[in-house]
């Protein structure tokens, strides 16, 4: 159940004691004001709109990477712009300045405040954060974009209608407006607020993009240096006030501000944004109406490691026992055919049956004369067999579905660690980032082996590149970094061109049996595991792949273009500006 943490204060209620409506942009503005400068409770709120604007909070990849697929119709959905080849210019659109500007009225206005010091700093640190984290959010989808960090007013068009900046500027901008916040903000929130180690962490995210080969062709090694300094500094602070790696992976996300936990939205229903919907997540039969978010593709379940930390390799072993013997991140993440119940409605009552079988007796009907059905005592068949397991509210049921309570966690320990061992292994550390590899693999219940690698054998700084991006997609399977990290590592094309047959693979699991001793309810998959077929199945439609600059810098949409003669359009995109300046 929902521990009595309370999360960021509502918006809406502390603008209403205030005697303001908040959705009132003129009131948001009005920060000069003496109820505004004189009553914590109304600044407080005001930063709260930051969060309620920038505070990332999504629970579906929106088949953008290869942890996803669709199965489920040539016309139902199908693959994104991104993966079928029509990525445009328009099809990416966040220009965030709308809200910005907000930010920028709080930082001019807030050292006026009368209020208690220590309110004071802690709120303009969080506001520092959340203009690098809007400034950010655009630079690594565009490059530099226009730096605006005075609130001016929007009939000045000289002032808002501006060049766009290097994207260096803009880097040292964030990185600035960061360094400026670490030390305003408090040690460590219990609650969910933007904290020291939550600002530091970030700051390592920001210069290990900035290190990578998105913005660094030429490999600066300076770059990797301050990245790897950045979460060496991070890491140091947060084992210093308790934090670390939560012993048990699956609990991570239902055990609350757990010690991982460094950034996080919290959702706590119906106190707070009425939680979040899973119904899509979750097979129809539990669900209400929908059905296809984040189904696992085959790629990603045969990316999960063996429990002796080598790889699972399909060309050599079984699918009708893929789930044998595999890391505990599988178990977690993974909802396959024959999986123990991991949702409110099966406990007790039902395994996560996804197979095929003859329900009528005609071999006529259905698929190869096998149908998938739904009623009250099965579960519904899954397109790629799969259904994910992962960040899940274990305790809602088909009514409550879209009142989600799991806290979306925006960072974590793991990510922090991660991005140390990558930098660190840039700059010649193999040994310190293989330490933290196997840190995160040991939590994973892999076994150490004879010579404590944990079944990692990379040796070279390519080997073991390739090792910590291959571990990133596990570990963070379905958090929304894959999507990111494809592109700065500027492997978004290749990594869907080696697709064999260039489609995204599910499997079809049959029962071989008759309609009569089918499995259900509680059978354990281990004891039937032989009488099933499982074929590999494809996508509908093939992957088709743009040139991997057209994704590593998107274009500016004509919508902003038409705003201001002065943004250029980048040069990927037939256009004159260079993002890598």
């Amino acid at each position: 159940m929902k521990k009595a943490y309370i999360f960021l204060s509502s918006l809406f209620s502390l603008m209403m004691l205030a005697g303001c409506d908040p959705l009132d942009k003129n009131n948001l503005a009005a920060l000069s004001s003496e109820d505004v400068l004189t009553n914590p409770k109304v600044a407080e709120a005001y930063v709260n709109d930051m969060y309620a604007n920038f505070m990332p909070s999504s629970f579906s990849v929106g088949r953008l990477t290869d942890e996803t697929m669709v199965i489920n119709g040539e016309n139902a959905g199908g693959l994104s712009d991104y993966l079928k080849g029509t990525l445009t210019a328009d099809t990416y659109n966040d220009f965030p300045y709308e809200n910005i500007r907000k930010i920028n009225i709080f930082l001019a206005q807030v050292d006026n405040a009368t209020f208690d010091e220590n309110i004071k700093k802690s709120l303009k640190g969080e506001a520092l954060f959340w203009r690098a984290f809007a400034y950010f959010r655009m630079v690594k989808a565009y490059g530099g974009v226009e730096l605006i960090l005075k609130p001016e007013s929007p009939a000045n068009k000289d002032a808002i209608f501006v060049a766009r900046s290097k994207t260096s500027e803009c880097i040292a901008q964030i990185l600035k407006d960061l360094d400026e916040s670490i030390p305003l903000v408090e040690p460590l929130s219990t609650i969910g607020r933007i904290d020291k180690g939550a600002a530091m962490s970030f700051k390592g995210r920001v210069l290990l993009y900035w290190a990578s080969p998105q913005f660094n062709r030429t490999n600066d090694l300076a770059r990797w240096t301050a990245a790897y300094q950045a979460s060496k500094d991070a890491l140091t602070f947060l084992d210093a006030n308790g934090k670390g790696l939560y012993a048990n992976y699956k609990d991570l996300w239902t055990d609350e501000m757990n010690k991982e936990v460094i950034m996080v939205k919290r959702f706590q229903y119906p106190g707070f944004a009425n939680g979040y919907s899973q119904a899509g997540m979750r097979p129809l039969l539990y669900s209400r109406g929908a059905v296809g978010d984040n189904i696992p593709s085959l790629e990603l379940v045969n990316a999960y490691p063996m429990k002796d930390g080598s790889k699972y390799n399909p060309a050599t072993m079984d699918y009708k026992t893929l789930f044998k013997d595999r890391d505990k991140r599988f178990y977690a993440s993974i909802a396959y055919n024959g999986a123990e119940p991991y949702l409110a409605e099966m406990f007790g009552k039902e395994n996560m049956w996804t197979y095929f079988y003859d329900a009528d007796g005609n071999a006529a009907t259905g698929i190869n004369g096998k149908e998938a059905r739904a009623d009250n005592s099965e579960n519904l068949y899954s397109h790629s067999s799969f259904y994910p397991a992962k960040m899940l509210d274990r305790n809602i049921t088909r009514t409550t579905v879209e009142d989600g309570q799991v806290d979306w966690i925006e960072i974590r320990y793991a990510e922090v660690l991660m991005n140390m061992a990558e930098a660190a292994n840039e700059i010649g550390k193999a040994d310190e980032a293989l330490a933290g590899m196997y840190k995160i693999r040991s939590r994973a219940g892999i076994e150490p082996g004879a010579k404590a690698n944990y079944g990692i054998t990379a040796i070279t700084l390519p080997e073991i590149r390739k090792a910590i991006m291959d571990e990133r997609l596990v570990e963070f399977a379905f958090e929304g970094q894959r999507f990111w990290d494809l592109r700065r590592w500027r492997v978004y094309t290749s990594t869907f061109n080696s697709f064999k047959d260039k489609y995204f693979h599910g499997l079809r699991v049959e029962w071989n049996g008759t309609a009569a001793d089918r499995p259900k309810g509680l059978v354990d998959i281990n004891t039937i595991a032989d009488k099933f077929t499982i074929t590999e199945v494809r996508d509908y439609r093939p992957i088709v792949m743009l040139d991997e600059e057209k994704y590593s810098f998107f274009g500016i949409p004509k919508s902003t273009l038409d705003r201001s003669s002065k943004i250029e359009q980048n040069k990927s995109w037939g256009g004159t500006f260079d993002p890598l300046q």
